[in-house]
């Protein structure tokens, strides 16, 4: 009795701690989980759209199928885009003046503003000139090799996806009424759960996971009994699609890359205010503050170029991504999973499961019977009756015939 009041206390403990909350209490708007884990730009969209703000505090609700769904992906994506250059953009429009004036002070010197008032050398335009070019070269070059990436991922995708729905097929034409189907269809489960939706995970270590935590081993090594079976071919296709699909979605780029980019970009601003130094002899603080508005709309410029140069090198979570693609493709592949774990049969004359409808059942619907459970492993019964009947029956014209031969001699 008291190691079950012992029992009883802890889990009352458990149930009342706030770390652990039920479904009913995530969904709540104040939901401690969702709250935390969402980023600042999420947040922020929560704020802008009443839409956003239910799909942020809905953490059961993590697909990207809808319409709504994918108009939040780009909301982030839009505020995480739009704002840092917005800021950047009026930062360096009220920043100009002073920094102009600031290295107008440095100098102080009537020869030095004349060659940069009137660039007489073409140093100052020889300078930003070159820094141009390497930029627009660096970042041309490499919004093109991501965007390749992510066409590479959508591909390999959409082959994998394809390849895995054949493996569902094939397991369920040769394990139904199995008592190792429902372990099966576990084992792909596991495969899309933790395996082809995991976008955001290092490629590297999912391909050097141990082949006995690997869930398409598992699913060969139930399938095969000393000789590879059919299930063999579409799991090696698979492999392979895997493969392919880790291949593209390992980051070819390094983080050092992207902050070389934004270095490069803070070399080409800085010419700038140099020759508003040099400007500002000519004009005064006016032609400064015009010259700032101009500063600032081409600093805006550049920044939304990194941003969604930095976009595409994200693995996931945004709208150049593929999560809501890969999230409307492996959709049916879930749903047609939870159908046949929970023993739903599917139809013949339509493709998809039959509600209510266990496979031990064999019932007539519309006239038709359903499809009735595969017998696996042994020989029918029909496949020894019917022969057996047929000897059975020759032996016995045989008899007769040759009972009424010798009827017939006597």
């Amino acid at each position: 009795m008291k190691v079950k009041s012992d029992n009883t206390h802890q889990k009352s403990k458990i149930t009342k701690s706030p770390l652990i909350l039920s479904p009913r209490q995530n969904s709540n708007p104040t939901s401690l989980g969702a709250v935390s884990d969402a980023s600042i730009w999420e947040k922020a969209a929560a704020l802008v759209s009443q839409s956003a703000a239910e799909k942020l505090y809905d953490p059961m609700n993590d697909q990207i199928i809808t319409d709504r769904d994918k108009s939040y992906i780009q909301l982030v994506t839009f505020l995480r885009v739009g704002i840092p250059s917005v800021l950047s953009g009026v930062v360096a429009t009220l920043v100009f003046p002073f920094l102009a004036l600031t290295l107008a002070s440095v100098m102080n010197d009537a020869g030095v503003f004349a060659v940069l008032s009137q660039d007489s050398s073409q140093f100052v335009q020889n300078f930003l000139t070159v820094s141009s070019l390497l930029f627009s070269i660096l970042v041309g070059q490499t919004y093109y090799f991501m965007y390749q990436q992510q066409e590479a991922v959508y591909y390999s995708l959409f082959n994998e996806v394809t390849e895995a729905k054949s493996l569902l097929e094939q397991v369920a034409l040769v394990c139904q009424g199995r008592s190792m189907y429902k372990p099966m269809l576990g084992f792909i489960e596991k495969y899309v759960r933790d395996d082809l939706k995991q976008l955001q995970g290092d490629p590297a270590v999912l391909l050097s996971a141990r082949p006995v935590d690997d869930p398409l081993e598992s699913i060969m090594y139930m399938t095969s009994v000393g000789v590879p079976s059919i299930v063999y071919e579409t799991v090696r296709s698979l492999r392979q699609a895997r493969a392919a699909r880790l291949g593209a979605l390992q980051r070819k780029l390094p983080l050092v890359h992207m902050l070389l980019l934004w270095i490069l970009a803070g070399i080409e601003l800085v010419s700038f205010p140099l020759l508003g130094a040099g400007t500002q002899t000519i004009g005064g603080y006016n032609i400064l503050t015009v010259e700032g508005v101009i500063f600032g709309i081409m600093t805006f410029g550049i920044v939304m170029t990194l941003r969604v140069v930095g976009e595409l090198w994200r693995p996931a979570g945004g709208a150049y991504n593929v999560d809501g693609v890969l999230s409307v493709m492996v959709s049916g592949l879930e749903e047609e999973l939870q159908a046949r774990m929970s023993g739903k049969l599917y139809s013949g004359n339509r493709n998809y499961p039959i509600p209510n409808v266990p496979i031990a059942m064999k019932e007539k619907e519309d006239g038709q019977e359903t499809l009735p459970m595969l017998q696996q492993g042994g020989i029918s019964d029909s496949a020894i009756l019917i022969p057996a009947k047929k000897v059975a029956s020759w032996v016995g014209k045989k008899l007769k015939r040759r009972l009424r031969m010798r009827a017939s001699n006597k």
